[in-house]
This record gives C-alpha cells, sequence and structure tokens, in this order.
C-alpha cells in the first residue's frame, strides 16, 4: 500500500467533512422535523458519510486500465 502526503490526507478529511455536514442537514432538515431523534440522524449521516468516504477512496485507488 502507498503511502499518501499529509496534504492529500487533510484533502480527504474535508471531503469527509463536506460530504458529512451536507448529509447531517439534509436528515435534520427532512427526519427531525417528523418526530426523528435528531442524535439518531446525526449518527446516521455519519455512517452515511463514512461509506461514501470508503467507495470514493476505493474508486480513486484502483489503477486504471488502458487499452
Amino acid at each position: 500500500m502507498a503511502k499518501s502526503s499529509i496534504a492529500a490526507e487533510l484533502g480527504w478529511l474535508a471531503f469527509f467533512l463536506v460530504v458529512f455536514a451536507a448529509i447531517t442537514y439534509a436528515m435534520l432538515r427532512w427526519l427531525v422535523p417528523h418526530h426523528f431523534n435528531d442524535r439518531i440522524a446525526v449518527a446516521l449521516a455519519a455512517i452515511f458519510a463514512g461509506l461514501v468516504m470508503i467507495f470514493t477512496r476505493a474508486a480513486a485507488s484502483k489503477p486504471r486500465r488502458r487499452h
């Protein structure tokens, strides 16, 4: 596994935070007003943001095939 730079990792962290904030905002906007617990919405947002992060990093690290 190749090591990545600190700047690359900070970029991934910024990406995660943006995705997490967007999903959290969406969940709190549409789920909480309908008697949904806000802590559960934030926890679900963290899980979904983590999954997005996993799949995005996996797709970015795949070697590109040239035909």
